[in-house]
């Protein structure tokens, strides 16, 4: 079946979807080669996010939620570990579905862990190792933590924000995601001052350690769901934006966590995600630097499926799984990714 790639404004996306899942076109695809390749799925964090004082963002689905789509993947394809990749990227036919989990957030292994056992497909937690080593609020979390508890309406215009920075009570939404925005273009240690600056600004200050209490994995959780066949890959040691750090540094970051996941587990990774993972954020030297560690896989996360037609094993594509994402789109990505699976 000859499928037209083209790309297709969200709007017009879900209407399209939602005529498919109405049609029974969906399951007419089912069963037909709509499609053939690697489509990579990303989530973060597992359970309700009314309650959460971080950045809301990052939940992908509920545990019931993660339930019925874990099976829809058993369904629509067949869902592949890390160990399977080779025989993908060699050309083996088919609808495969790779599933990862990012940062290692202690709902993956409370919640997500549970489910994926139940349902009986493989996954991937992709960690980064210093959340672990030294539990702490991540830079993200923390942004997300000054706005929602900042005792101004707004921050002063600053080289941060030329404009400044208004912050409505009612949904700070908006001010977490622009804040968020340029902590991803600042290079080297211009980061450390910018949160030093937001917290001081904000008068709200910094986050201790304690609100990282119960936030991560530990190590013996890692070990149990790797024993349990849960692929380990690396996510770099902080999560910095790596394309914003020199190389050194870089290499630090991405040797580091590997050396860490190795000397925890007993075994080397072999699969390794860009953090944010947008084009802009890792380079072709980043991309070396992987490669010289000695993963074989690395993942970025900006929507498309993998054709197999000219693939990069070293800027695999991954979509994102969102929480507000219509279960006709979810539906509709697995029987024509070529279209729904990008941004």
């Amino acid at each position: 079946m000859k499928i037209v790639r083209k790309l297709v404004p969200y709007g017009k996306k879900k209407i399209l979807a939602n005529l498919m899942q109405a049609s029974g076109a969906n399951l007419a695809l089912l069963g037909l080669p709509s499609w053939s390749g690697l489509l990579v799925v990303n989530y973060h964090r597992i359970g309700s996010r009314e309650s959460c004082p971080f950045d809301g963002n990052l939940y992908s689905a509920t545990s019931e939620r993660l339930e019925i789509q874990l099976r829809q993947y058993k369904r629509y394809g067949d869902v592949v570990s890390v160990d399977d990749l080779d025989e993908v990227v060699a050309g083996k036919p088919g609808k495969h579905i790779l599933i990862t989990f990012d940062d290692g957030y202690r709902d993956n292994y409370d919640l997500a862990f549970p489910v994926l056992k139940q349902v009986g497909v493989p996954a991937t937690f992709f960690i980064a190792t210093g959340f672990i080593d030294q539990p702490h609020v991540a830079w993200w979390d923390e942004i997300a933590w000054i706005i929602r508890n900042a005792n101004v309406p707004a921050l002063p215009v600053s080289r941060w924000f030329e404009q400044g920075l208004e912050i409505s009570p009612d949904d700070p939404r908006p001010a977490i995601a622009r804040a968020v925005g340029t902590y991803w273009a600042l290079r080297g240690n211009a980061t450390a001052e910018f949160m030093d600056d937001l917290a001081s600004q904000a008068g709200t200050g910094r986050c201790g350690p304690e609100l990282a209490c119960d936030l991560w994995m530990t190590w013996d959780m890692v070990r149990e769901v790797a024993d349990a066949g849960i692929d380990i890959g690396g996510h770099t040691v902080t999560h910095p934006i790596l394309a914003r750090q020199d190389l050194t540094r870089q290499r630090e970051e991405i040797f580091g966590s590997r050396q860490r996941l190795e000397a925890q587990l007993g075994k080397a990774p072999k699969a390794f995600s860009y953090p944010v993972g947008q084009p802009d954020m890792f380079t072709e030297e980043t991309k070396q630097l992987v490669h010289e560690a000695g993963y074989q896989y690395a993942f970025s996360f900006y929507g498309q499926y993998e054709s197999m037609v000219a693939i990069d094993r070293f800027n695999i594509p991954r979509c994102a799984v969102d929480f507000d994402l219509s279960p006709a789109i979810f539906q509709s990505r697995l029987t024509l990714p070529q279209v729904f699976a990008r941004k």
